[in-house]
C-alpha cells in the first residue's frame, strides 16, 4: 500500500509537533510549512494527499491558499481540511466556499485529526467517475469544471460537490443527512436548512428560477435527486 502524505500549514508550528508524531505512528510521511509560498511550492512539488490548514494562526492567508489550490492548481483530489477555534455557521461555510473538504472546530486530540484526514482521503477517492455526461450538463471531477450545452457554469466548490453527488448516483435519492455527509462531512455544524440553500442556489446556477426543476428534484419527505 502507498505511504499516504499530509502537509501541515501552520505559521506558529513549521517543525515536528505531537500532531504530526500521531500522523508518524499511522503510517504518514508529513511535512511542514509556515508560510503559504512555502505550502504552495510543496503542494505542487510533492502532491500530498491531505493539507490540514490552521486557520487560526493563517489568517487570511489560509483561506486564500485553499482557493489557489482549488482553482488555480484545480488539485481536487487533495484532501483539504481547516482546524479552527471558530464554530459559527458562517465560519463553517466560508471555509467550506474556500475550498475545504473539511472544518475541525472542536478537536479532541490528534487521533480525531488523523482518522478525519483519512476519513476525507477516502471519501474523495470514491467519487468515481471521473467525467459525467448527463442530459446537456458535462462534469469533469479532475477540473472541477461543469458545461452547460457547452458553456462554463461558474459554481462555488460546495455546489460542484453536490452537483456530482447527484449526478453521480442518479438512480439513488439522498436525504439532507446523507447530503450533510458526503459533501460537507460528519460533525460539521451546519443544519439540513443549508442543503437547502445550496440546492437553491445550485438550480439557479444551472438557469433553472421556477419549480419544478428539470435536473434536481425535490422528493419530498425524503431528501433530493438527479432526475434521469
Amino acid at each position: 500500500m502507498r505511504t499516504r502524505s499530509v502537509l501541515f500549514y501552520d505559521p506558529a508550528n513549521g517543525k515536528p509537533n505531537a500532531i504530526s508524531s500521531e500522523f508518524l505512528a499511522a503510517g504518514y510521511h508529513c511535512r511542514h510549512a509556515s508560510t503559504r509560498t512555502e505550502a504552495l511550492q510543496i503542494v505542487e512539488s510533492q502532491r500530498p494527499d491531505a493539507v490540514v490548514v490552521f486557520i487560526d494562526r493563517c489568517g487570511e492567508d489560509g483561506y486564500s491558499f485553499c482557493r489557489l489550490v482549488r482553482q488555480q492548481l484545480n488539485l481536487r483530489r487533495m484532501a483539504l481540511i481547516m482546524v479552527s477555534s471558530q464554530c459559527s455557521e458562517e465560519d463553517i461555510i466560508r471555509g467550506y466556499e474556500a475550498g475545504a473538504d473539511d472544518y475541525v472546530s472542536s478537536l479532541k486530540g490528534p487521533r480525531e485529526l488523523v482518522a478525519r484526514v483519512g476519513a476525507v482521503i477516502r471519501r474523495i477517492s470514491d467519487f468515481d467517475p471521473a467525467k459525467i455526461k448527463v442530459k446537456d450538463i458535462e462534469i469533469d471531477l479532475d477540473q472541477q469544471q461543469v458545461r452547460k450545452s457547452g458553456k462554463p457554469l461558474d459554481l462555488t466548490y460546495i455546489q460542484f460537490k453536490l452537483l456530482y453527488l447527484l449526478a453521480s448516483r442518479r438512480d439513488k435519492t439522498f436525504s439532507r443527512e446523507e447530503i450533510l455527509d458526503r459533501v460537507w462531512g460528519r460533525n460539521v455544524c451546519v443544519t439540513s436548512r443549508t442543503v437547502d440553500v445550496h440546492v437553491k442556489r445550485l438550480r439557479e446556477k444551472l438557469g433553472e428560477h421556477k419549480y419544478p426543476s428539470r435536473y434536481i428534484q425535490t422528493v419530498h419527505g425524503t431528501g433530493y435527486r438527479f432526475m434521469q
